[in-house]
């Protein structure tokens, strides 16, 4: 950056062309700002009054000064104080500018869906899979709906969502899909393959991305997420709690469309969940230090009794089962 443009920007008596280049160029990198912090420090310093008030200043600690002091001094000093001060106003000043810069969050619309909407439904202890109209494809966990048309508008492909579902969704820029979901959060793509989690009796919404962007919008706030390749996210129902990201565990969240069940030191409340929805069947426990257990273990194609006996070995939860119900209990 020319060093008679800063001056000009310091002294204010920069173009709007020149303020923007400065902008622009401040924005570009930490060492351009740091940069830019120093000049306008060493321009502060040199373009200091000598008269007028700085005098008076000078004059009044002049005349309260200890034997040895002298102006060179009151400057020094002076200098110290303004350091943070001059720091302090530019970060103020770039993360101002920076902010205003910043191109606003634009709404993201949802087309509306005029075709009548066709429900798929998955029940507990099966897995199935969907193929949409645009050939896309859906993998559906056990307990789960999928709503789809017919036939896709031509302003967008929507469809709806209640489970879990694993997409591959087939490449168009300018054709997005947009899954709705129970927990008004809607999931924006335009081709990619994730697994999408949002059961209704989970107290949040799971996304694993495996390849490629996606975008989720909070239907009640239109906030936006953005969620990169091998991220996985997390956005509670509560939106006073925050969302979080994570490295994606691709074995753990998506294997069950494979036929395998993966818990790697999951709470025994979620390890329930998923074995009821997997197995169908109705798990109590009779203790609540059960739910204090994590458990770590991979299933195929055991049944449900063998799952149990498993349990049963490797920690001291007992278990009773009749029908298609399951008793937990402390040995």
């Amino acid at each position: 950056m020319k060093e008679e443009v800063l001056n000009r920007y310091f002294s204010g008596k920069a173009t709007s062309a020149e303020v923007d280049e400065v902008l622009n160029w401040i924005d570009e990198n930490e060492e351009n700002a740091k940069i830019f912090a120093s000049k306008k420090t060493s321009w502060v310093f040199d373009n200091l009054p000598e008269t007028k008030a700085s005098d008076r200043v000078y004059d009044e600690f002049k005349r309260r000064k200890r034997p040895g002091t002298n102006r060179e001094l009151f400057i020094r000093v002076a200098a110290i104080m303004l350091i943070p001060i001059s720091i302090l106003s530019v970060i103020q000043y770039i993360v101002y500018f920076r902010d205003e810069k910043k191109e606003p969050i634009e709404k993201i619309e949802i087309p509306a869906q005029y075709e009548s909407m066709a429900t798929y439904t998955i029940h507990s202890g099966v897995k199935g899979m969907v193929v949409l109209p645009d050939s896309s494809t859906v993998w559906l966990n056990s307990c789960s709906n999928l709503k789809c048309p017919s036939k896709f508008d031509s302003t967008g492909r929507v469809v709806e969502l209640t489970g879990e579902g694993y997409f591959k969704v087939r490449h168009n820029p300018e054709w997005p899909l947009y899954i709705k979901t129970s927990k008004g959060i809607v999931v924006k793509v335009t081709g990619t393959e994730f697994n999408l989690s949002t059961y209704e009796d989970d107290n949040e919404l799971k996304l694993t991305l495996v390849s490629g962007a996606v975008t989720l919008v909070r239907e009640s706030d239109n906030r936006v997420f953005n969620v990169k390749q091998h991220e996985e996210i997390i956005i509670p129902d509560d939106d006073r709690l925050s969302d979080r990201k994570i490295s994606a565990n691709l074995p753990l969240n998506t294997s069950w469309k494979e036929g395998t069940l993966v818990f790697e030191n999951t709470p025994m409340g979620e390890v329930i969940k998923k074995i009821e929805r997997w197995y169908g069947v109705s798990v109590t426990i009779d203790s609540p230090a059960i739910s204090e257990f994590n458990i770590t273990a991979n299933f195929k194609s055991e049944s449900v009794s063998q799952v149990f006996e498993l349990l049963q070995i490797t920690s001291n939860i007992g278990y009773k089962i009749k029908d298609n119900q399951v008793k937990l209990f402390l040995k």
